[in-house]
């Protein structure tokens, strides 16, 4: 019983030393605030590559998901790692091109971050019995919440000195970093109750077919596009709605809650059921935002958006978990992947903010978009059946 405990929690705070890496995505709204005032480049430009992320990062969770459920995580990790690197290497010898660097830097860190993110949650989960695998799956992803938090005034100091410089480095740390993390990430070994319930190829895609599924992706569409959106855009909103120009500390704020929304989401969901805690995660989006939007002073501005990044970081321990109790373990890869697809969708918002904020010189538009789609995921979590009405909590979503 020792070792595989050991091994288990090896695995995990190996997953959990990846995702902090990957987290440097959370920084970009300092890396765009680089480009705008080093470059040149336009507010709708510097989302592009955010937004150009997103899509790739969520779409290519599918395969990147079926690849470590056939593969195994190691070796995925591993591929992931010279991609993310290679994202920024590659993007600081063209940051004179914004739509080249756009494409490079979106599409590249999109395929290396989906390696590592479809394959380090899994890993952990599976070494875990079912009643802690919310906490498991809050714990591994924490860390990429906690990443901006300890990045934020590092990337802010290597911004300042060139955004070449930043990028060039940044990518050396992130190939290194998360290549020798994923040689302690592995599987457990498979168990006899585990052989006996190894679907077979008819079942492998059975969720496709299930409703449920479907309606997991369009929630997941509808709130984390208000994350994604604060992440690409906070540095600048700090600066233009409350006159503060040290946007990095918002950002490192944001990360820390993040990170620690995470953790609460996953204990929340396992004590009081995926449904509830979803419902009230949404609800704390739909009313930071309103928050968020009549915020005019730097403190009152920052408090709003750190409740608001820790609910957004719930939804990354909530929705695993929930596809777990749904559909399993041992399609969790594709069928996570296939929810994590909404990210991908949700991308576009970034990029809506910033061409809205190009046109009007304020973020109010896309503070009112965010809060329709928020509030349209409260009002679908709130037409969900509850485990008490007749089906055990395990699985019953819907």
């Amino acid at each position: 019983m020792l070792m595989p405990l050991y091994r288990g929690w090896r695995v995990a705070l190996a997953g959990a030393g990846v995702n902090f890496l990957v987290g440097i995505n959370y920084t970009w709204s300092i890396f765009a605030t680089g480009l705008v005032e080093q470059k040149g480049w336009t507010h709708p430009q510097a989302a592009l590559p955010y937004s150009l992320f997103l899509f790739c990062y969520a779409f290519c969770m599918v395969s990147a998901g079926r690849a470590q459920d056939y593969f195994g995580p190691r070796p995925v990790i591993s591929l992931g790692s010279i991609f993310a690197g290679g994202a920024f290497i590659a993007c600081a010898f063209f940051l004179g091109e914004p739509f080249k660097a756009a494409v490079l830097w979106g599409l590249l860190l999109g395929v290396g971050l989906a390696c590592c993110f479809a394959s380090t949650t899994p890993a952990a989960m599976k070494w875990f019995p079912p009643q802690k695998k919310g906490m498991i799956a809050g714990l591994v992803v924490t860390s990429t919440g906690l990443a901006a938090l300890v990045m934020s005034p590092l990337i802010q100091l290597l911004v300042l000195r060139g955004a070449a410089t930043a990028f060039f480095i940044s990518g050396l740390a992130l190939a290194a970093g998360i290549f020798v993390l994923a040689q302690f990430i592995q599987n457990p070994a498979c168990r006899i109750g585990d052989l006996r319930q190894w679907p077979v190829a008819g079942k492998r895609f059975a969720a496709l077919w299930d409703i449920r599924l479907y309606r997991l992706w369009f929630m997941f569409f509808l709130t984390t596009g208000t994350g994604v959106t604060m992440a690409a855009h906070l540095d600048n909103i700090m600066r233009v709605q409350a006159g503060y120009d040290r946007g990095y500390i918002a950002v490192a704020l944001f990360a820390f809650c993040n990170a620690a929304g995470r953790i609460a989401g996953g204990l929340l969901s396992d004590r009081i059921g995926r449904v509830r805690a979803m419902t009230v995660v949404f609800s704390a989006l739909a009313l930071m935002l309103t928050l968020v939007m009549t915020a005019r002073t730097p403190v009152f501005l920052m408090a709003a958006v750190c409740v608001l990044a820790l609910a957004y970081g719930g939804l990354y321990s909530i929705f695993p978990s929930a596809a777990v109790s749904l559909f399993g373990e041992s399609n969790f890869g594709l069928n996570y992947g296939l929810i994590f697809t909404g990210l991908g969708a949700a991308g576009l918002l970034p990029y809506i903010g910033g061409v809205l904020f190009e046109l009007q010189g304020h973020y109010f538009s896309t503070y009112t978009l965010l809060l329709g789609t928020t509030l349209l995921a409260v009002v679908l979590s709130l037409k969900m059946k509850s485990p008490a009405q007749g089906m055990s909590s395990r699985v019953m979503i819907f």
